[in-house]
């Protein structure tokens, strides 16, 4: 596990990701004669500032794996610091930069696409608000894992990476269970649905999902964008539906009633349940990979850490496409619930309207979508949309 094999790693995985956004760049430019010329250029700018973005936080990973991590050593050791202090400090060190840089990133995609398209709405004194939000949990949540995990890995990485993978699990379920009761009204704001035939329309799907929704929320997403989009949050007694205020002026209350029954196709199914396990089971095995080697080199705790932590990404790309079909599949599943419901037509016109007003591409390079895209195609999905009229909805076991 020598610095030039990493950096090696490093900038495969980028090239790799490079290439595929070039492909689907050149592939928006030769459909846009059929797409809008706002939401063709949109398509286009977003891809090349996450292009940049990659760049970015390659560059960064390989400053850190040239002289970066070293650097901070000796920087915590001139401070005095020593032992598992000095291998916490290194750890979390690497957390806040990291983060540092995916949110400068973050406000040059806000400020040079979105709003130069007049999709954000968001101020730069609400923006560096939830920056410092965001950084203050960082810097609670991300001490107490880093203090946990280096005081695991103190007995050695073959002794302690299982406990380290189990403190990983736990983390991901008590963060899904937490996150909507604790973290995201600090972001945001949320009320109850106001509309009573939605409320009425809602509480029939859930009768016929068999399962009971949670509340059906609007959160005051129009603060910070104009786009518009639904979601289920939470897990076991935290779990809601979460509709976005900027639907109402994109969708009728039929349309959004068919959205909401797509989500709870999702939650019948119990797709994040399923995603949660095959994530964990995945960086399980990422961890237990990277400890076998990290043992073998016998990097300090913080220095290990760290590189897991920078080194992800990467390792990720090697099963992105298999979570990228899985997601899909689930996708397809939760529309044909939704038409199953008797909300095909509304639904198939709700996904036009979100797709142009968002300005999303309606169709993909193959390669790409492959890769990146954890929703199917527009296309497909309407073409699936228009068999499901006539299903009748099975017995949930």
């Amino acid at each position: 596990m020598t610095p030039s094999l990493l950096a090696a790693l490093v900038i495969t995985g980028l090239l790799l990701q490079l290439w595929l956004h070039g492909r689907e760049l050149r592939y928006q430019q030769r459909q846009s004669a059929q797409a809008g010329a706002r939401s063709s250029d949109y398509s286009r700018q977003r891809l090349r500032f996450a292009a940049l973005g990659l760049v970015f936080e390659a560059l960064f990973v390989l400053l850190m794996l040239a002289a970066g991590l070293e650097l901070l050593q000796r920087l915590w050791l001139a401070a005095g610091l020593s032992g598992w202090a000095l291998q916490w400090a290194l750890l979390l060190s690497v957390l806040l930069l990291l983060a540092a840089v995916q949110r400068a990133i973050t406000l040059l995609r806000v400020w040079c696409v979105e709003r130069r398209f007049g999709y954000s709405r968001q101020r730069l004194g609400g923006f560096f608000r939830d920056t410092l939000v965001k950084a203050g949990l960082l810097l609670i949540v991300g001490s107490g894992l880093a203090a946990g995990a280096t005081r695991l890995l103190e007995a050695g990485w073959p002794a302690g990476w299982w406990s380290l993978a189990l403190l990983w699990g736990g983390f991901v379920w008590v963060r899904s269970w937490l996150y909507p009761a604790l973290i995201a009204p600090l972001f945001n704001r949320y009320r109850p649905v106001d509309d009573p035939d939605l409320v009425c329309r809602v509480g029939a799907i859930g009768r016929q999902a068999g399962i009971d929704l949670g509340p059906l929320l609007v959160m005051d997403g129009s603060r910070r964008s104009s786009h518009g989009n639904a979601h289920v949050t939470g897990t076991a007694g935290s779990r809601r539906v979460v509709l976005l205020d900027t639907l109402s002026g994109i969708l009728d209350t039929g349309e959004i009633a068919a959205v909401v029954g797509h989500e709870a196709g999702h939650l019948r199914a119990r797709h994040m349940p399923l995603f949660q396990f095959c994530s964990l089971l995945v960086s399980t095995l990422w961890i237990g990979l990277f400890s076998l080697a990290a043992g073998t080199a016998e990097l300090a705790p913080g220095t290990g850490l760290a590189l897991l932590w920078l080194l992800t990404p990467n390792a990720a790309l090697l099963v992105k496409p298999l979570f990228s079909c899985m997601i899909r599949g689930f996708e397809h599943q939760a529309d044909a619930f939704a038409g199953a419901c008797g909300y095909a037509d509304a639904l198939a016109c709700a996904l036009v309207k979100l797709t142009r007003h968002n300005g999303a591409a309606e169709d993909s390079d193959p390669w790409f979508s492959l890769v990146y895209h954890s929703h199917p195609r527009l296309a497909e999905r309407l073409r699936r949309l228009g068999n499901t009229k006539s299903f009748m909805l099975p017995a949930r076991s």
